[in-house]
């Protein structure tokens, strides 16, 4: 039997059933049976669960994974049995086996364990487009990161310090900013009701891009500490879609720049990649915590993601 997570309608963690699926079949054109290793919890995921994202139910969630080939087929030539690979856009990831586009698979470097790599493969990835696609950072830029201590915001905001950009960062609660000190160069309270003024403190002519994770919540500051022309990157939206003046935007030059982390990566997979593991490797990625779960107790980990209460990258273990 192949232990499955799937829901039948969009709601809270408890929509998240277990179930005891049969075999998954043999492989078809184009396609692999992989064995999961280790699961990556994504936020993107949570979103799906309450239907922010239509999908099809019932329903797989998660979208990345690392396993090892146990079937492959025909049309496949580059792909072996027993090999070890990863993806990190493929819906229906939270499952022991499954059949998945081998054209969605990434080789993996040996050194790295399965839970290391689902921990920062997408959340590195999407760190990587922000820096490389949704905005080019330069050297010397100042940038604020609304959600520093999200899987993705911390990640980005390390990343972009260790690119030579002066580093911002809004957290929720002191455990999460004490985190961030000496990471980073500034480390504010995202609840703050001044937090424009405090930011305007470090930047006074405004910074130059911010990378919104938080959303509803925090744009307001956002659109105050912003300088005209600058570039607002919308990644996520934690506390909910933020209500946005079109006009004003337009007043200030502003850009706003959103949409898929896949469009931002077509050409540069392999690059990619490579520029998240070599920048794990070197520990500019952080100390990154791992919190790992049992496959069975993925409602448990969306749980802990909607109290806020786990920090670092989410893994389910088959």
């Amino acid at each position: 039997m192949n232990t499955t997570i799937r829901f039948h309608a969009y709601g809270g963690p408890e929509v998240l059933q277990v179930e005891d699926a049969s075999d998954v079949g043999a492989p078809t054109e184009g396609q692999v049976r992989l064995r999961h290793l280790a699961i990556g919890v994504n936020f993107i995921d949570t979103m799906f669960r309450q239907g922010v994202f239509s999908v099809p139910l019932p329903s797989v969630p998660g979208v990345e994974g690392v396993g090892v080939i146990e079937a492959v087929g025909p049309g496949v030539s580059d792909l072996q049995l027993g090999q070890r690979v990863a993806y990190y856009l493929a819906p229906g990831s939270y499952t022991q086996v499954r059949l998945v586009n081998a054209s969605a698979l990434v080789p993996v470097p040996d050194d790295l364990s399965a839970e290391q790599i689902a921990a920062v493969l997408t959340k590195g990835l999407t760190a990587w487009a922000g820096l490389n696609g949704y905005h080019a950072l330069k050297p010397g830029e100042t940038v604020l990161v609304q959600g520093a201590s999200s899987g993705v915001g911390s990640l980005l905001a390390r990343w972009a310090k260790a690119r030579g950009a002066t580093v911002i960062g809004t957290a929720g609660t002191a455990d999460k900013r004490r985190a961030l000190t000496g990471a980073i160069d500034h480390v504010l309270p995202s609840d703050a009701t001044d937090l424009a003024e405090q930011v305007r403190k470090h930047a006074p002519n405004g910074v130059d891009v911010v990378y919104e994770f938080v959303g509803k919540a925090t744009f307001p500051a956002t659109l105050a500490s912003i300088k005209d022309g600058g570039t607002i990157v919308s990644i996520g939206a934690a506390s909910g879609a933020p209500v946005v003046d079109n006009d004003a935007v337009v007043k200030r030059g502003l850009k706003m720049v959103g949409g898929p982390m896949a469009t931002h990566l077509a050409g540069r997979v392999a690059q990619a990649t490579n520029d998240v593991f070599s920048a794990f490797r070197a520990g500019l990625l952080g100390d990154v915590p791992i919190r790992t779960y049992a496959l069975r107790e993925a409602a448990l980990a969306h749980a802990d993601i909607a109290q806020r209460a786990k920090t670092g990258s989410l893994v389910l273990l088959p």
